[in-house]
């Protein structure tokens, strides 16, 4: 099953100022998560199956994984 991705506009607005790298892995994370988001993510906090992380390079970001559904919760750049 592939899943929808839901970004809230505002983090949107945080996604778009991101340098280009920094755009491109977070994207590559989201993408790959789309197919299978427990294989491409990592527990945040207690693994509950919901809260998940994704990192690749200096981006990471938290998803919350629902039904049919992804939504990008949270963004963080260390650069």
């Amino acid at each position: 099953m592939t899943y929808r991705l839901r970004i809230d506009p505002s983090l949107h607005a945080t996604y778009k100022g991101l340098p280009d790298g920094a755009r491109r892995d977070l994207a590559v994370c989201l993408l790959d998560a789309l197919g299978d988001p427990l294989a491409h993510s990592t527990p945040y906090g207690v693994d509950d199956g919901i809260f998940r992380t994704i990192a690749h390079g200096h981006t990471a970001g938290v998803i919350l994984i629902g039904e049919d559904t992804i939504t990008l919760v949270q963004i963080t750049h260390l650069g």
